[in-house]
């Protein structure tokens, strides 16, 4: 295993780890694709109202949606009661240099170290995602004009939630994003068969 670390990469392995850095990079000065995206109709909203998370905020009809939330008890949507807005950015665009310095550098212990981590921070912001909609549907205010019950919005899917149909997906952001954590699983898989190919582990270049 200290060998494999301490290795190099293959010529083509280090492209990949560039592209991933190329992914990552842009991410804290050009947060440009929404990482998820909430659709919702309704009889009087035939036309949907859409909410898209970026990395840094929540855009959409943010304003009709808070209406409509004070009037059912729900806490209004803003960006300053999330505060993964306030490093996510830096964190994955700091998850690109890793990949930079391990490409140029040609060291597979800084690739290997920034996916492990790349992985865990996926994992916790997917869980702080889905907590904060589950306490989005749960919290409600007992004064509220319409009483609902309790629930949950969907993470992932479709959901009817009282007179709305909820459709929650992921935004081409985390799609690139995905792409980039792939290219760590792709990289291994690409040594161990030339290591195979070449009748042993790979050495790198």
């Amino acid at each position: 295993m200290n060998a494999y670390l301490t290795g190099s990469f293959q010529a083509s392995e280090r492209r990949l780890i560039f592209l991933a850095a190329l992914v990552l990079l842009p991410v804290f000065f050009f947060p440009v694709l929404h990482i998820w995206e909430m659709r919702m109709w309704a009889p009087q909203y035939r036309e949907g109202l859409t909410l898209r998370i970026y990395t840094n905020e929540i855009r959409g009809d943010v304003d009709k949606i808070n209406t409509l939330n004070h009037y059912v008890g729900m806490k209004a949507i803003r960006n300053e009661d999330f505060r993964e807005f306030r490093f996510l950015p830096q964190a994955l665009t700091g998850f690109g240099v890793l990949a930079l310095l391990a490409a140029l550098f040609n060291r597979r212990w800084l690739a290997v170290l920034g996916w492990v981590a790349f992985t865990v921070f996926a994992v916790v912001m997917f869980r702080d995602y889905a907590m904060w909609l589950w306490r989005y549907g749960h919290d409600l205010d007992p004064r509220a004009a319409i009483k609902l019950p309790t629930f949950t919005p969907p993470l992932i899917g479709y959901s009817q939630m009282a007179n709305f149909k909820v459709l929650s997906m992921p935004g081409p952001g985390t799609v690139l994003l995905g792409i980039a954590w792939l290219l760590g699983p792709v990289t291994l898989w690409l040594e161990r068969r030339a290591g195979r190919a070449g009748g042993g582990s790979p050495k790198g270049a």
